[in-house]
């Protein structure tokens, strides 16, 4: 009988690992390739648009129609004043930002990181995951929702 042959350590293959496509350096750079050309559209966007000065409305400069729920049910929906808010972090105006619907200061802060860092993490291949899985995303994500439910909340019962 022959005894059977072990290989040292350091000439054994290594494992296989899959790897999901969501993970694979190029696919990582084109979703952080996406969201920072968005991120950044949004934010030039916000800078070119004139806040409109009741608080919600901006949006129709961008040639879009007046919020149809409002219309029908005299109450602004969850995103009415996004637009404004964001048009007013744009323009340094935070107090006022805030004023128009609560959730915006917070989602354009998130949204200007994510075009300031979109560059990097598309250059180094950052795993999207990590951003995700982070407890500050959690927590900034879970901030933002908050403010948008309690502006929606107050809306709906103050009218």
């Amino acid at each position: 009988m022959v005894p059977p042959v072990t290989l040292p350590v350091h000439l054994e293959p290594a494992p296989v690992v899959s790897v999901p496509l969501s993970d694979t350096p190029w696919s990582t750079r084109l979703v952080w390739f996406l969201s920072g050309m968005v991120a950044w559209v949004v934010v030039v966007l916000s800078a070119w648009l004139q806040p409109d000065p009741r608080g919600f409305g901006t949006h129709q400069q961008l040639g879009l129609p007046p919020c149809n729920f409002q219309e029908l049910t005299h109450v602004p929906c969850p995103g009415c004043g996004l637009t404004t808010s964001f048009a007013r972090m744009a323009h340094g105006h935070a107090l006022d930002a805030l004023r128009a619907h609560l959730m915006g200061p917070p989602l354009f802060l998130m949204t200007l990181v994510v075009a300031l860092l979109a560059p990097w993490a598309v250059r180094r291949a950052f795993p999207v995951g990590r951003v995700l899985e982070h407890p500050a995303t959690s927590a900034a994500l879970g901030t933002t929702l908050a403010c948008g439910l309690a502006t929606w909340g107050w809306r709906f019962f103050h009218g």
